[in-house]
């Protein structure tokens, strides 16, 4: 739990006792005992709001290192205890599942708000939970040269321009795609750019980042559109 000031930190704590600075460390903070206090404390400018940072490896490729999820929710501060109890009961490695559950509800004013929450839920140890296998893209079976006809010569394909680089985008941007719809829980690649998009538009301060949202999608549209031509030069779309 962090309040910041016009010079720095001004509280830091774990919701009961003091974590800066040295000489205030392990004292009593003062921080209600109730979320819901806390909450309002916070944001009447007078409490800390949650600074959670979880460290973690990808169970299917270790080798990338260590990750940092950085969250200031408080549906996440409210899970930790919990969390906490999970993981000593396994005294050592823990397997989890870290996923952006989607919220939908109406308020009293009649308002439709959709966010979506991070959730950490423990699986068990290393042991007894298997990693999930790295998404790859399958690649598509070459179609069969056409078998030319007697007395015929064969009509020599046309040239196109090699676009490896393109290619390799391509295959980059759907595993990236996948990605992004496991961590918004959408059904395709479509709808995954739709909620990426609509969650920026709700940030009128990330204008800048809409803009760049919107020149990748049209690049990858462009990519894709280059690379299926290039393999079918006879196909209308």
């Amino acid at each position: 739990m962090v309040l910041w000031g016009s010079r720095g930190i001004v509280h830091e704590c774990d919701g009961m006792e003091f974590l800066s600075p040295e000489d205030k460390k392990g004292q009593p903070c003062g921080c209600p005992p109730l979320l819901a206090d806390r909450k309002l404390a916070a944001r009447n400018g007078r409490g800390p709001t949650p600074s959670v940072d979880i460290n973690f490896q990808i169970a299917a490729a270790p080798k990338l290192g260590t990750f940092h999820f950085m969250t200031s929710s408080w549906q996440v501060a409210a899970q930790l205890s919990e969390l906490t109890d999970a993981l000593e009961r396994l005294s050592g490695p823990a397997v989890c599942d870290l996923a952006m559950e989607l919220i939908a509800c109406t308020t009293k004013t009649g308002r439709n708000v959709c966010y979506r929450k991070p959730v950490v839920t423990v699986l068990g140890s290393p042991d007894s939970v298997a990693p999930e296998p790295s998404p790859m893209a399958e690649p598509r079976p070459a179609p069969a040269p056409a078998t030319p006809r007697p007395g015929t010569r064969p009509t020599p394909a046309p040239t196109t321009p090699s676009a490896p680089d393109s290619s390799r985008l391509v295959r980059v941007d759907a595993m990236l795609l996948d990605r992004a719809a496991q961590v918004l829980d959408t059904g395709d690649h479509q709808e995954t750019v739709v909620a990426a998009l609509s969650e920026i538009v709700a940030r009128p301060q990330q204008a800048a980042e809409l803009a760049r949202l919107r020149e990748q999608v049209r690049r990858i549209s462009a990519i894709a559109e280059q690379s299926l031509r290039s393999r079918d030069p006879h196909s209308p779309d």
